[in-house]
């Protein structure tokens, strides 16, 4: 408690011009480094913004894939796995993680590889992660459940819009975003508008 909530660990990532010169390389910690979700983190935003997070903790984990042939050779088909399972709901630190066969989606987003030692994970930008956020089941999923918060808390679709980007970024967008947004969600939906956040880099990342 005492470290996170000191001066030094709750600064901005924002550069100050004066402190760079002198210390480009941050080694003197006067901001706080950028970094990226990690995958757990990453999962838990989804469902937390979209209204589905379930905090209930202890108890036993859950499955994020569909187990057969368990009498022999046990199967695990990630494919098969409904997003829609309400079990499914709880933070990452809680999933069944099986050792051989990782998750395809969390892995895609750097998660440690449990079958050995990670002292420190990868930290990677890919067109094949950005692809996994607009297409995975999940997502989708998320992504309609999201829209219907919005829905359900705000009237208006231009009022929506703003709040899903606020959610999102944790900031309010600019005229020339939030036109933009507001033409796409008119023209495609807002589920669709609302899996494109999930892309954002704000979302992505701590600042």
């Amino acid at each position: 408690k005492l470290l996170v909530m000191s001066e030094t660990y709750r600064q901005s990532s924002l550069e100050v011009a004066d402190k760079s010169k002198i210390d480009s390389s941050n080694q003197w910690l006067w901001r706080m480094n950028r970094r990226k979700l990690s995958a757990e983190e990453m999962r838990d935003s989804v469902l937390l913004v979209s209204g589905k997070l379930n905090l209930e903790m202890g108890g036993p984990g859950f499955y994020l894939f569909n187990l057969e042939h368990t009498a022999h050779s046990p199967h695990y088909y990630y494919h098969k796995f409904d997003p829609e399972d309400e079990k499914s709901h709880r933070r990452s630190v809680y999933r069944f993680v099986v050792r051989s066969q990782p998750n395809p989606f969390m892995t895609t987003l750097d998660c440690a590889d449990s079958s050995q030692s990670t002292p420190r994970r990868n930290e990677t930008l890919t067109a094949l992660q950005a692809l996994s956020l607009l297409n995975n089941k999940f997502t989708l999923s998320m992504s309609q459940h999201f829209a219907e918060r919005l829905a359900k808390e705000i009237n208006g679709i231009d009022n929506q819009v703003h709040a899903g980007f606020e959610i999102v970024s944790g900031r309010s967008p600019n005229a020339e975003e939030h036109r933009l947004l507001l033409e796409y969600a008119e023209k495609h939906g807002m589920p669709n508008l609302c899996r494109s956040l999930f892309s954002l880099s704000e979302f992505s990342f701590i600042d």
